[in-house]
């Protein structure tokens, strides 16, 4: 059997990876300290970088409204059909943005919904379509202008399901190969996440 690839646990963090994971945790709180943050932490300017980003997409304000952009990650989690990732993004969306269960049921159905509204149908089908390659229209872009989406939105819009999409195929494609059974379950979204870790 294969080696798996070790994660750097929060206990063995030291330096600047400390000082991140404990950013993280005051972030978004210390049950997303998720085993991806250990994997990045195979080397700081990974980390670096891409809590910085996740960071300024997820909670920091831009031109967007948070819980929109966050709903991006949810639906990038469902289309590449990652247990995990639809569990941290339900728990995300319901923990900091104060949607419930239901709010997220719609976002998961959004093209069907009849309660989400239609600049985030919008929002979430270029999102989709920027994440999953299926090219985007005029009609797409002229969706989002209608609805008052700047340039800078675009570039968030872009940025969360180009993120988020990697970050899904990740757990998909590596996370199994990695020892995150062994993550502490304090660090975990939630016991279907803890049992999906390493599916």
């Amino acid at each position: 059997m294969v080696e798996k690839v070790r994660l750097v646990k929060p206990l063995d963090a030291k330096g600047e990876t400390a000082k991140i994971f404990e950013d993280i945790r005051k972030t978004k709180g210390g049950n997303f300290l998720t085993p991806t943050w250990g994997f990045f932490a195979l080397d700081i300017e990974l980390l670096r970088h891409w809590w910085g980003l996740t960071k300024r997409l997820q909670m920091t304000e831009g031109a967007l409204p948070k819980p929109l952009l966050n709903s991006i990650s949810l639906v990038c989690a469902a289309e590449v059909d990652c247990p995990r990732c639809i569990n941290n993004h339900q728990t995300h969306l319901i923990e900091h943005f104060g949607m419930t269960a239901d709010d997220v049921m719609e976002i998961l159905d959004f093209e069907n919904s009849k309660k989400v509204d239609e600049k985030t149908k919008a929002v979430l089908r270029f999102a989709r379509k920027v994440a999953f390659n299926e090219g985007t229209t005029e009609a797409d872009f002229g969706a989002l202008r209608e609805h008052g989406i700047s340039d800078l939105g675009v570039a968030e819009i872009v940025s969360m399901a180009m993120l988020e999409s990697g970050m899904a195929r990740h757990a998909v494609g590596v996370a199994p190969f990695e020892d995150g059974d062994a993550w502490p379950r304090e660090n975990l979204p939630s016991a279907v996440y803890a049992e999906n870790v390493n599916a």
